[in-house]
């Protein structure tokens, strides 16, 4: 029997909307038992807060792209096209070029690179770190054109935005890549003149971005737990009437997709 697509868009932002207030209720239940904890406090001093937000902001500074201990990279093995067809990226140095959505070659002017370690089953580093799986295929018909690792705060080129792959994380077409058999794992990215988009693995990556400067295309992005679960209410509400915006369209697209790759689980 036929479904109508609108319908079951509303249900699985509906589904993810529920899913987002449970997380935020449990991480608030969680964070004041901790308070409660707190040696001789009750959770109201002054201190504890201030630890909390600034282990938050430190510890999410590697992912601007402004340096290459974290953030943006591709895992190593990642195949990148260069004037010599494609190429893995720890085999990439400066002056080697690479295929730019604007036009041509452009010369490499850094290759930074950068580790992560496990720590017990995890990978140690903040959730912008962390790598995401993409499944060939995810963002578009062979695009990739094989599973493509990537750290989250990373950006991809979709329908002509760029958007963290992070924020395109679905569970099934898009995964975090786990740590299981794996003590380190090796990023790189690449860095340009000037903010471009590269063909990887066949599918369309953003350059590595230095923050200040100019950004190829337009860039979408989720302002915390708040914004996403708004994004949600309004591609719910989109059975009705349509008032979904850009940053909307391009993650209920990925997610349609994925609904194939979870019929083939």
């Amino acid at each position: 029997m036929s479904r109508n697509p609108k319908i079951d868009r509303a249900r699985r932002n509906a589904l993810k909307a529920g899913t987002l207030v449970l997380g935020a209720l449990v991480a608030t239940s969680a964070l004041q038992k901790k308070a409660l904890a707190a040696p001789g406090g009750n959770g109201n001093g002054n201190g504890n807060g201030g630890d909390n937000g600034n282990g938050g902001n430190s510890g999410g500074n590697p992912g601007n792209g402004n340096s290459g201990n974290g953030g943006n990279c591709f895992a190593r093995g990642t195949q990148i096209l260069t004037s010599e067809g494609y190429r893995p990226i720890e085999t990439l140095a400066a002056g080697d070029k690479v295929a730019v959505r604007s036009g041509g070659f452009a010369p490499i002017k850094a290759v930074p690179s950068h580790s992560l370690t496990r720590v017990s089953r995890d990978w140690d580093g903040n959730q912008e770190n962390l790598p995401v799986l993409v499944r060939r295929g995810a963002l578009g018909e062979n695009m990739p054109a094989a599973d493509l690792c990537l750290t989250a705060l990373h950006a991809v080129y979709i329908d002509g935005f760029l958007m963290k792959v992070g924020d395109l994380v679905n569970g099934t077409s898009i995964i975090f890549d786990t740590a299981d058999g794996q003590d380190t794992r090796d990023f790189f990215n690449i860095e340009l003149d000037r903010n471009d988009i590269l063909d990887v693995e066949g599918a369309f990556c953003e350059s590595l971005y230095r923050a200040g400067t100019e950004r190829c295309a337009p860039f979408l992005g989720f302002d915390g737990g708040l914004s996403q679960l708004r994004s949600r209410l309004r591609s719910v509400a989109s059975v009705v009437i349509d008032r979904r915006q850009p940053i909307d369209i391009v993650r209920d697209k990925v997610e349609e997709r994925a609904v194939g790759f979870a019929q083939a689980a």
